[in-house]
This record gives C-alpha cells, structure tokens and sequence, in this order.
C-alpha cells in the first residue's frame, strides 16, 4: 500500500477499511505497525477491546470521512433562502389545513360516539325494562297456573260430590226390593 508520511491517522483507517478483508495477516501487520509514535503498539492494540470494536465498523469509516468533509456552505443565497422559506411556509401552511381538517374530523367522531353512546344507553334502558316485563309476566303465568290447578282441583272435587250425591239420592228414590 502506498503511504504518504503526511497522511492522517485517519486517512490510514479509511484506507484500512477499504482493503479488501481476504488480504493476509502480513499486511495488516505493517499497516498497523506504521502507527504514529504517540499511539499504542500493535500487541496493545490488539488486547483493547475499543480498538476491537472500531475495526468492526472500519467498512463505514470511509462513508463517515466523506460525511465530515462536507460542510455546509457559508452562507446560502438569498434566492434560495427566499424558496426555502416560501416552501416552508406552504409546507406549515399545508400541515395547519390538514390539522385543522383532522380536528374538524375528531369533532365529528366525538359528536358520533356521544350520539352512540346515548342510543346505546337508551336501548339498554329498554332491554332492562322488557326483561323486567318478561319477570312480571312470568309471575303471572305462574300465579294464573297455580289458581287454574286449584279451579280444576275444586271442579273435580263439586263433580266428585256431585256424583256421590246423585248415587245417593238414586238409592233413596229407589225402593229397595224386600
């Protein structure tokens, strides 16, 4: 690898990071031992579990260089600040009419489910006061069975007597042959 002694640490990672991850022991050995003087030595790095994990994310390195170089102009023209601020304010604009047209819907929503809940309120109302007409009509089927079984009880009884007493007026009506 070709390497300029003015090169940063930096460069050298990214540089690190873009050889291919095939390539031998050997050479990652004389990449890592060109190491400036001021760093750690190559067996100290290879115990630090910080260096252990920068080397495993050193395929991004060259994508977080590229980002650090960027920079952002010194100052943007008028023109296109003058754009950028009228998009802006179509963007709030847009989002204030869309937030105003969700609230309108919300309102709405809300107006229906109180107009649900009192329809639910009113047909549970009328559940309970026919479940309550179902009981008493129960209770009067159950009392008009009982005064029907006494009725039919009583007629069995008047026709029982009646029988008795016509069996007994037949023999008394009756002479009795001697």
């Amino acid at each position: 690898m070709n390497r300029n002694t003015g090169e940063s640490a930096v460069d050298r990672l990214i540089a690190l990071a873009q050889d291919k991850p095939g390539a031998g022991a050997r050479d990652e050995q004389t990449d890592l031992e060109t190491v400036p003087v001021g760093l750690p030595s190559l067996r100290e790095l290879e115990h630090n579990p910080m260096w252990k994990a920068l080397l495993q994310f050193r395929a991004f390195l060259p994508y977080i260089a590229r980002l650090l170089e960027m920079t952002p102009p010194a100052q943007p023209s008028t023109a296109l600040s003058t754009e950028l601020r009228n998009e802006v304010r179509q963007s709030v604009s847009a989002l204030e009419s869309s937030h105003h047209d969700l609230r309108l819907v919300v309102q709405d929503q809300t107006v229906e489910l109180k107009r649900m809940e009192e329809a639910v309120t009113r047909t549970r109302e009328a559940a309970e006061r026919q479940a309550l007409e179902v009981t008493e009509l129960a209770e009067d089927v159950r009392s008009m069975r009982s005064l029907v079984k006494v009725a039919l009880v009583i007629l069995v009884l008047l026709f029982v007597a009646l029988i008795g007493v016509g069996v007994f007026v037949l023999l008394k009506l009756r002479p009795l042959p001697h």
